[in-house]
Order: C-alpha cells, then sequence, then structure tokens
C-alpha cells in the first residue's frame, strides 16, 4: 500500500550522515520529491503541475516560508549559513532578506502556495506536516484544517537531546517517529505501513506500549 503515498519533501526527508535511513525509509515510502532548501511556492508548483493529488495520496513537508527564488531556477536564497547552499552569504541575509524584501511577503507567498494547493484536495489525498516554528500552517485560512498534522517535526526532534542536530533529526528521531507518523497514517487513510519490511501490522503495533514497541 505504501505505493500509494507520494511525499513531497525536502532536506528532512532525504538521507544524510546523520540520519541516512530517513523516516519515510523506515516506512517504505519511496516515491519521493525532495530538494534540500526547496521553497513552498516550488513544492506547490510541482504537487499542482504533476497532479499528484489525483494520483496518490501526499504528504507535504511544511518547512521554512522566508526562503526566494527569484530567477525561478532552484537557485534558492537562504537566510542563514548552509555550506554550498549559502551562495552569497552575508550578502543575502543583510540585502536581500532585510533591505529587498520583507518578512510579510514572505508569509503571503507561502500561504497562498498552500491555499492554492488545497483548492483541489481535501484530508482524502493530502496531508500536511509542519517543520519548524513559525510555520505557514499557523496562517487564519489554515486554522484547524484536517489536512494539517498538529506535529511539528522539530518540536519532537527537540524532546530530549538525543533526538536533534543543528535544526534537523538524527537516525533515533526518525526511527522513533516511524510507528507515530504510521499510525497517523493508518488513521487518516487506513493505510498500513510496515516499519523496516514485514513487520507487525501498525494496528497492532499501537496496542503495545510504548516500551513493548520497536522503536
Amino acid at each position: 500500500m505504501s505505493d500509494e503515498i507520494f511525499v513531497v519533501g525536502n532536506s528532512w526527508s532525504a538521507p544524510c550522515d546523520e540520519a541516512p535511513v530517513p523516516v519515510f525509509d523506515i516506512l517504505g515510502l519511496k516515491k519521493r520529491w525532495e530538494i534540500p532548501g526547496i521553497t513552498l511556492d516550488a513544492q506547490a508548483e510541482y504537487i499542482i503541475d504533476e497532479d499528484l493529488t489525483s494520483r496518490f495520496k501526499v504528504i507535504w513537508l511544511i518547512g521554512h516560508h522566508h526562503r526566494a527564488d527569484p530567477e525561478g531556477s532552484g537557485k534558492y536564497l537562504l537566510p542563514y549559513q548552509w555550506g554550498h547552499l549559502d551562495q552569497y552569504g552575508n550578502l543575502v541575509r543583510d540585502i536581500w532578506f532585510k533591505k529587498l524584501t520583507k518578512m510579510p511577503w514572505y508569509y503571503r507567498i507561502a500561504a497562498l502556495s498552500l491555499k492554492a494547493v488545497l483548492n483541489d484536495c481535501d484530508e482524502s489525498n493530502l496531508m500536511m506536516i509542519p517543520i519548524y516554528r513559525p510555520n505557514t500552517i499557523e496562517h487564519n485560512w489554515f486554522k484547524d484544517h484536517p489536512c494539517v498534522w498538529d506535529f511539528y517535526l522539530r518540536d519532537f526532534a527537540k524532546l530530549d537531546g538525543n533526538l536533534g542536530y543543528a535544526g534537523h533529526m538524527n537516525q533515533l528521531g526518525h526511527k522513533k517517529l516511524a510507528p507515530i507518523l504510521a499510525s497517523e497514517v493508518f488513521d487518516r487513510w487506513g493505510i498500513t505501513l510496515t516499519l523496516n519490511g514485514p513487520t507487525q501490522l501498525v494496528s497492532d503495533l499501537m496496542k503495545l506500549s510504548p516500551e513493548e514497541r520497536p522503536i
């Protein structure tokens, strides 16, 4: 059943040194489109262009709103240092993100992007998962929206000092998240995802106490 689900992600869904097997790999979700630093408007455009919500049940990771792609070419401007993706350093932070643009503009573009996708879908084919705070899903347009899973990934990663790194979640965090996400998918869509292959049904797994679950 995992082939019915398509993940529109970002660096949180992609493998990395600290989390070589992210939660979506643990749950067997191989249909994914993920680009580190991707903007919400670019994700929305991809969902609409590929008609994903008509073909799949879509999990959409809602990350930062304050990024920009002024050329529309995927050369994302980021307001913080991030390795080779930090192409222009202080020019981005001090000029683009402070002088040429303002935060209300990023909020507006991000909110309109989410709204465009929601125009053609509902909770039967879309689950939006927020990552950081503040987050675009906090806009009043999306208050109590059934497509939104009120489960902030960064909040989960910060539960203790062993789950996160540099704003992301490490392998232990992904492993602990797997049964929680699987349970949410089952509750929403009736799709049973297995952990690392053919293990217990999620419906049976969630009957166990937290200490008994294989996380």
